[in-house]
């Protein structure tokens, strides 16, 4: 019996590698997509931001022990850390070495006259060796985590020039890292894209029936977290449908929307003004039952 494939037709070995290298090339043009790039530096801005909190405060509390007059002093960790690293013991602060870090004549004499009472205890050169390389890694990564946010700024300009013009280079970018990447971002409804970042509390809401969440990464949003609470969803809604629209333009066409930032600034300005007084608690007791009865409903007719 003849077989059925043409005696001209590749072998089942040549397609195999075809296949093969068609799925290469296709994983090759996947990892060399800039809003890829985009998504890992945004994440490891914020891994870095962790371990620079948890580095600084540990240095911080260290050297607490030592001179615990300065650590009241001084609010900002990473400022301290620099101090540690370039006086060390307290017996190094001196008029000349505070001169030049931004301190008013009076902080500095405050400074000096803590010195001098201090009640911290003594601190041996290996414990001082340790605390000085912990203070040295913090401001490292201060420096690496600068660069970083600059690098992510100028990327977002770049890549998603419009989402960055209505949300910010970082929130935009924490929003492009948690929804996958821009392409998937600019398919994502804006009713999605207003809370990403806030899934537990979603999932608590649906499992519960709890009031859902009204915004997730975007709370960190100035005009989010800046308005009073009545009005927080509006504004979250209004951001996220204007991000929804401005990463499809990024995405599909790729130019700068100048309508956009005015649009969204004027019903900003609306709803500041609209819903300018707190809602009245009558409407929000009357609210709460409601919902709470429907959430028993929904769970006797589960059991049935």
């Amino acid at each position: 019996m003849a077989s059925a494939i043409p005696e001209d037709s590749p072998s089942i070995e040549a397609i195999r590698e075809k296949s093969i290298a068609a799925a290469e090339e296709a994983i090759r043009k996947s990892g060399s997509r800039p809003d890829l790039h985009l998504v890992q530096a945004i994440q490891a801005l914020d891994d870095t931001d962790k371990f620079l909190n948890i580095t600084a405060t540990r240095a911080a509390e260290w050297y607490g022990l030592h001179f615990p007059e300065l650590t009241q002093m001084l609010q900002d960790n990473v400022a301290l850390c620099k101090m540690i690293v370039a006086s060390g013991r307290r017996d190094g602060f001196t008029q000349e070495s505070l001169q030049g870090r931004g301190f008013t004549e009076k902080k500095v004499e405050a400074i000096l006259t803590a010195k001098e009472r201090s009640k911290g205890g003594e601190i041996s050169d290996q414990d001082m060796a340790r605390v000085k390389a912990l203070a040295s890694l913090a401001v490292e990564l201060s420096g690496e985590r600068d660069k970083l946010n600059e690098y992510v700024e100028s990327a977002m300009k770049k890549i998603s020039p419009n989402v960055s013009a209505i949300a910010g280079s970082t929130i935009g970018a924490r929003l492009m890292a948690k929804a996958g990447g821009l392409d998937r971002l600019a398919v994502l409804p804006a009713s999605t894209i207003q809370i990403l970042g806030a899934e537990k509390a979603l999932f608590r809401a649906l499992r519960t029936g709890a009031r859902p969440p009204k915004h997730g990464i975007l709370f960190q949003h100035q005009e989010v977290h800046t308005a009073p609470k009545w009005q927080r969803g509006k504004i979250a809604r209004t951001i996220a449908n204007k991000i929804a629209i401005a990463a499809r333009v990024d995405y599909y066409r790729g130019s700068e929307e100048a309508s956009l930032k005015p649009g969204l600034d004027k019903r900003i300005e609306n709803i500041k003004e609209k819903y300018k007084e707190p809602p009245s608690h009558t409407h929000e007791w009357k609210e709460r039952p409601r919902r709470a009865d429907k959430f028993q409903r929904r769970q006797k007719f589960r059991r049935r």
